[in-house]
């Protein structure tokens, strides 16, 4: 994985910080869960450079987990009104999958906030 950032680094023909225009979107929510905080550190830092090439603004979370059983696992977590519309994200997963191959990279997609609650009041039927 040092070598893939290393790689990002020197990346020929690339500008630190140079982005791709983009619509506004609020910053994505990132979760980075590693065994070594070496490791979750190595995975913030491609996953920073991913996203600023990408013209996305993340948020980053991560934390080391001695138990994981399986690689490491980087979760985006995105709204549901902007999952058809934000091609940055799917590019930023596919991007994370290339440069670290070994980690597990999920995009959850939360509609939580599209559902409202049901309506307990019922109305009576009248028949005639």
């Amino acid at each position: 994985m040092v070598s893939q950032l290393n790689s990002l680094r020197q990346a020929p023909g690339r500008r630190r910080g140079e982005r791709i225009p983009s619509s506004v979107m609020p910053p994505l929510h990132c979760e980075i869960l590693a065994r070594r905080p070496a490791q979750a550190g190595t995975l913030a830092e491609i996953l920073q450079i991913c996203a600023t090439d990408l013209g996305q603004t993340i948020t980053l979370e991560s934390h080391a987990e001695r138990s994981l059983s399986s690689g490491p696992v980087v979760t985006l977590h995105l709204p549901a009104e902007v999952a058809s519309s934000q091609n940055q994200v799917w590019c930023l997963a596919c991007r994370l999958a290339c440069f670290c191959p070994e980690a597990r990279i999920s995009v959850l997609i939360s509609a939580r906030d599209l559902f409202s609650p049901v309506s307990t009041t019922t109305s009576k039927l009248q028949v005639s």
